[in-house]
């Protein structure tokens, strides 16, 4: 049995002997907006090298920005509870993404004050008709904004939030968002056009897919927010590879700011090669895990945007150019308000699936001191579609595992364990 990453719990465990069982008995709008999520980014180690930069507060944004993360889960809503959810493909999601993303960047960049909901308010939202986004990493809404090439105004712009719904109510649009953290859910007025997302919403063909709350209490201790898939899953099967050729060492210094011509270089006793170059050491392993380490830089504190936009700098210029059918997506930041140093987390993504790494928590790890990036911890992993399929076990089983397991929410991932790549759940 594979390993998940610490504090998650396979459903395999358990489940897997009853549930045989029981089982048994657009586009050019895509092109261009996927263009622009996944452009590609500037060499460097510093945010010096970026121009057009926004301040902590918000401000203007820059077109050098791409999106570090996109939705993981969008479903459209025509008729109250009637849902029809973009999971489990890529393709579905960027068809979903190309048809609602320019709809979201117009509600962000016109969003009014943020207004407390309650708890009911929020669930009526969700399930009513509109369109819900879920990123599975909360972020800075202004970040989500940049990354769609709005700008935001509105103090909305200084909360985080994963999962946002525009909401068709009384002949207007709403922006609705849920700050987890805290468990407060917002409104905000905005200036989208009715009449034109309603029609669109309106062409959506619901496919059974549900969220956890509209089920009633008996997955109790579930994620209630959770949206399950109806009938069976069918996803792409993976295999990966270590892609780290140490070879390309003058590139990888490159991407972390360090001057070759200037490096020293030695073999360490665990087959690494490491490269010394002022305060900057860098490590290639064998594994294809890449550590480098810099001495605390002197600086302002980035923003979020600024901060992220410089560790994609860094992995687009390594790990993305041989990490094959996957790409990294943000899985979290965070800011250490006394010290300035910001942490921020990366991991694989492929098919619309996460990829979970068999003992490591992310992908790659960054830490931020001032303006500079002071270290990071990146896996090098490549992957590829072998053809075939997996059926793993369907979400209304899953999430029926995650209550009788101690609740939490029902993710559907990949896991590598360096040797081979299936598909699983996982209680995130």
């Amino acid at each position: 049995m594979r390993k998940p990453r610490a504090g998650r719990r396979p459903w395999r465990a358990w489940l897997w002997p009853a549930a045989q069982n029981g089982i048994i008995a657009l586009l050019c709008v895509s092109a261009v907006l996927l263009a622009v999520s996944r452009a590609g980014l500037s060499l460097g180690g510093s945010i010096g090298a970026y121009g057009g930069m926004m301040n902590p507060a918000g401000g203007a944004a820059s077109p050098a920005y791409g999106a570090a993360a996109e939705p993981m889960c969008v479903v459209v809503t025509p008729e109250d509870g009637a849902h029809d959810a973009a999971m489990y493909s890529q393709r579905e999601l960027d068809e979903a993404y190309a048809l609602y993303g320019a709809a979201l960047a117009e509600a962000l960049g016109s969003a009014g004050e943020p207004q407390p909901v309650s708890a009911g308010e929020w669930r009526d939202a969700v399930s009513g008709s509109g369109v819900y986004f879920d990123y599975y990493t909360g972020c800075q809404l202004s970040s989500f904004a940049i990354w769609l090439g709005a700008d935001m105004a509105s103090e909305a712009r200084l909360h985080s939030a994963r999962r946002l719904c525009l909401s068709l109510q009384d002949g207007e649009v709403a922006l609705y968002y849920m700050r987890e953290l805290y468990g407060e859910a917002y409104r905000c007025t905005t200036e989208l056009s009715y009449s034109e997302l309603a029609g669109r919403v309106a062409a959506s063909s619901p496919d059974g897919a549900q969220f956890v709350f509209e089920l009633g209490e008996e997955l109790d201790g579930v994620d209630p927010f959770a949206v399950l898939a109806a009938g069976e899953i069918s996803v792409h099967s993976l295999e990966s590879a270590n892609s780290l050729d140490r070879g390309r060492a003058e590139e990888l210094m490159a991407a972390f700011g360090m001057n070759a011509n200037l490096a020293n270089n030695y073999p360490s006793a665990d087959g690494a090669d490491v490269y010394l170059e002022g305060s900057a050491t860098l490590r290639l392993g064998a594994d294809g895990r890449i550590i480098f380490t810099r001495r605390g830089a002197e600086g302002d504190t980035l923003s979020p945007s600024d901060a992220v936009q410089l560790t994609r700098s860094i992995l687009e210029s390594t790990v993305g150019l041989v990490s094959g059918a996957a790409e990294l997506r943000l899985s979290y930041i965070s800011l250490d308000a006394e010290s300035g140093e910001y942490t921020l987390r990366y991991d694989y993504a492929a098919g619309g699936l996460p990829v979970e790494l068999a003992g490591r928590s992310c992908a790659a790890e960054f830490t931020l001191s001032g303006r500079a990036v002071t270290g990071a911890d990146i896996l090098l992993r490549s992957y590829s579609y072998t053809g075939a399929s997996e059926n793993p076990l369907p979400a209304r089983l899953a999430a029926a595992w995650a209550k009788a397991t101690g609740g939490g929410e029902p993710r559907l991932v990949y896991i590598d364990d360096g040797g081979a790549v299936r598909s699983n759940w996982v209680a995130a």
